[in-house]
């Protein structure tokens, strides 16, 4: 990284290089702001996605040149770990991407959560993003040592997730305290037969986990079995994390199903364009004919969401057996 600031003798113009004075505010050979006077600065990164002004023109996420708005980047964020892989998406409507996703391994043991901040409340990016790693964290630390009590794990890894989502406050007049649901699965071969994975999932809200695997009866197509159960009432969830939140203790299911399957986590970003399990099943199945790999296939799963008009952010985790 390179950096202009206020430190030594005097502040290198990042346009024309010229030295100037330390507190000048702009370059009195070329005329361009410094924009490091207050502060250092990143002058090394991308360029405008507009007007490919150089990126020292780049003030707090927006050109100072053409005014264009810079992706953040949790617009499109991309996770992957072995063959495991998630993205996350700001989507079409929406300013920010206030979902989140994190995903773990702990030998044999797979661990996914996503999580999808709360529009209406304050801060629920913010949420989402503890809320995930701190679930993920507890489930990969009890893993590793060992812990044969997946439920528990689970149990205790809601009670992370929510602890760090009620730690963010509302603004002083604001909508109300951060808030995130969350659905967290892991993955395990059974120890006396390889061949049998079982899946451990906890949530809170709509956020959901299906499995999908080959139809015994058609083997061009996939089935799906939804492992979740949405907390809504009417149009509203139900259930979530934050301050406010009430009884937070998670739903749990476990399956037990053949190995050879995906597990298919996601945000209401994409369930909402496929509501049926059978509905997603068979989009799985027209999209495995061009995906090469669990990102691909997630990747190609948001494009179709935002085709559809991205009206949400979309977060899909892809997670193979």
């Amino acid at each position: 990284m390179t950096t202009i600031g206020p430190e030594g003798a005097g502040q290198t113009c990042p346009v024309c290089a010229e030295v100037g004075a330390p507190d000048a505010s702009w370059c009195e050979a070329c005329g361009a702001d410094f924009a490091g006077r207050h502060g250092a600065v990143d002058i090394d990164g991308p360029p405008c996605v507009d007007c490919g002004a150089d990126h020292g023109e780049i003030m707090e996420g927006y050109c100072s040149i053409c005014g264009r708005k810079q992706p953040a980047e949790r617009d499109h964020l991309v996770i992957v770990d072995g063959d495991t892989a998630a993205v996350t998406d700001r989507g079409k409507r929406h300013h920010q991407n206030e979902d989140h996703v994190a995903i773990g391994r702990a030998g044999d043991s797979i661990v996914v959560v996503v999580c999808d901040g709360v529009s209406t409340t304050d801060f629920p990016e913010q949420a989402s993003l503890g809320a995930a790693t701190a679930a993920r964290d507890v489930l990969v630390e009890r893993l590793d040592a060992g812990s044969t009590d997946i439920e528990a794990a689970l149990v205790d890894a809601i009670a992370s997730a929510q602890g760090h989502a009620a730690l963010v406050e509302a603004k002083p007049g604001g909508e109300g305290p951060a808030s995130t649901t969350i659905v967290a699965t892991v993955l395990r071969p059974e120890p006396s037969d390889l061949s049998i994975i079982g899946s451990w999932t906890a949530w809170l809200g709509d956020s959901r986990a299906y499995w999908v695997h080959a139809d015994p009866n058609d083997e061009l197509s996939l089935v799906a079995t939804q492992l979740t159960v949405d907390d809504v009432i009417g149009p509203s969830i139900s259930r979530w994390l934050g301050a406010d939140a009430g009884d937070t203790a998670p739903s749990l299911a476990r399956f037990e199903h053949d190995a050879g399957g995906r597990l298919v986590s996601c945000s209401d970003g994409l369930w909402k364009y496929v509501p049926e399990a059978a509905d997603l099943a068979e989009l799985i199945t027209r999209l495995d004919s061009e995906a090469g790999s669990s990102l691909d296939l997630a990747e190609a799963l948001i494009s179709f969401s935002n085709a559809q008009g991205g009206h949400d952010n979309i977060t899909v985790a892809i997670a193979p057996t």
